[in-house]
């Protein structure tokens, strides 16, 4: 709708204080529309942020996602903190670790949110997100934690109050985190994984590695006063801007669209509760559904850029239950996209064609961290309702290459196959540039820098 309607409606519609569908009307001023961000070279280092710019990363260790936002104004926000085991440790199939298994994924998200990280965040994160509560995404469990270098503190086992330097729990210690976002606790549509663990079917199984998470946020709220909300889908006030609000607050917003099942309606801030079966149902093993469809999805909007991060949802398992495809009420309040974060990772089961047909993405994020991302029906899937769309993946087996062609996918589709991957806005929201940078060290050098292109 933003960009059928003419400005001069525009206007009149901010003059009014009234909302589209998709949140806020917002206009970036003209003296903005023209500007570039700042330059950057092939080879050296990425130039700093600078204020009145939209900062996205993706951090890639090669064990799970991580995304580290730096808002116009500054404000920092974490969403997920890969934990996975390292392929070269946990004999799995997977992507080599980044950028050497001697490095903790932990430690990977550290130094890189360390070296980026603007002054006016003092040395703090104002926000960290879990999308969900996958050890890819916010840490793992698993009974040989050892053998992965995760020392565990403050307790000597999940039960007592011990969790994992890993994850979260390797960044949150070393870098205070002043709020965390989450779907709550998980007994609210509740998933298998919380199924599996009030059995204890499984030693990696969810409950451990909730607690683990639980346990840190005990720890960091008592340490460093650490408050825990719960995303409530259609509100934008839950992530704000809170260093120079005036100035860019009237064409930024963060909309919640799902989290713990929940989907924003695209009126108002009213939710759909209903959509998924009910915690009594589920807890009484009548359903079962995986963590994934409780991902906390959002909008992020500045100017004319739009971006929309959707965690590890899906659509696989429609045939049996309808509700299992949590990316069908979501594409109704979706729009036009210059760039998304494929969700999970561009598996198979993930990113159906009417999630894709609305959002349309000009260029797309994977955070790849297993041989079988991404999936080539699901690369098809993009670009039969967007034939432009480019993608950038933070990494690619050989194996997947071979799967890829032998499918019919033309890998020229894919501008970067490897390193961390930057999406930089420009002030006001209309030009954007993407950056993919040197994974194989720690200097965080250019290799490529693609753009400018304009938001529309």
């Amino acid at each position: 709708m933003k960009k059928l309607l003419s400005v001069s409606l525009l206007f009149l519609l901010v003059a009014c204080g009234q909302e589209e569908g998709n949140g806020p009307v917002v206009i970036p001023t003209n003296k903005t529309e023209d500007k570039d961000v700042p330059a950057a070279k092939v080879g050296a280092v990425l130039p700093a942020w600078e204020e009145g710019c939209l900062d996205i990363h993706s951090i890639n260790s090669g064990r799970g996602e991580c995304f580290y936002y730096i808002l116009p104004d500054g404000t920092t926000m974490l969403v997920d903190c890969a934990g996975a085991p390292p392929m070269e440790l946990a004999n799995r199939e997977g992507v080599p670790s980044k950028p050497n298994v001697s490095v903790t994924s932990g430690q990977v998200i550290i130094n890189y949110i360390k070296h980026f990280a603007p002054s006016v965040a003092g040395g703090k994160l104002d926000y960290f997100m879990a999308s969900h509560y996958h050890g890819d995404h916010i840490g793992a469990w698993r009974a040989a934690y050892a053998s992965y270098n995760w020392p565990m503190v403050h307790g000597t086992t999940p039960e007592n109050g011990g969790f994992l330097i890993n994850g979260l729990g390797a960044v949150g210690t070393e870098i205070p985190i002043t709020k965390v976002l989450d779907r709550g606790d998980w007994s609210y549509h509740p998933s298998a994984d919380y199924l599996d663990s009030m059995v204890e079917k499984t030693d990696d199984g969810g409950l451990k590695r909730y607690l683990l998470y639980t346990n840190f946020l005990s720890w960091s709220a008592k340490e460093y006063g650490t408050v825990r909300e719960t995303l409530v889908p259609g509100r934008t006030d839950q992530v704000v801007l809170l260093h120079d609000t005036d100035s860019y607050k009237k064409n930024f917003y963060v909309r919640t669209i799902a989290a713990s099942g929940d989907i924003w309606t695209g009126i108002g801030t009213n939710v759909n509760t209903t959509y998924l079966p009910s915690s009594e149902e589920t807890i009484n093993n009548l359903y079962r559904a995986s963590e994934n469809v409780n991902s906390c999805c959002f909008h992020l909007k500045y100017g004319f850029f739009d971006f929309f991060s959707g965690g590890d949802i899906q659509y696989g398992g429609r045939s049996t239950h309808s509700w299992l495809d949590i990316e069908l009420p979501i594409s109704k309040v979706l729009g036009k996209l210059e760039v998304m974060k494929a969700s999970h990772h561009g598996t198979a089961n993930t990113n159906s064609q009417e999630l894709l047909n609305a959002a349309k993405p000009e260029h797309v994020v994977i955070g790849v961290w297993n041989s079988v991302q991404p999936n080539p029906d699901t690369i098809k899937r993009f670009l039969k309702a967007n034939s432009k769309t480019r993608f950038f993946l933070t990494n690619l087996t050989d194996e997947n290459r071979k799967t890829l062609t032998d499918d019919g996918v033309d890998l020229s589709v894919f501008s970067a196959t490897g390193g961390h991957i930057v999406v930089r806005v420009a002030p006001g929201g209309r030009k954007y540039r993407i950056y993919v940078l040197d994974d194989t060290n720690q200097d965080y050098k250019v290799k490529a820098i693609l753009g400018p292109y304009t938001a529309q």
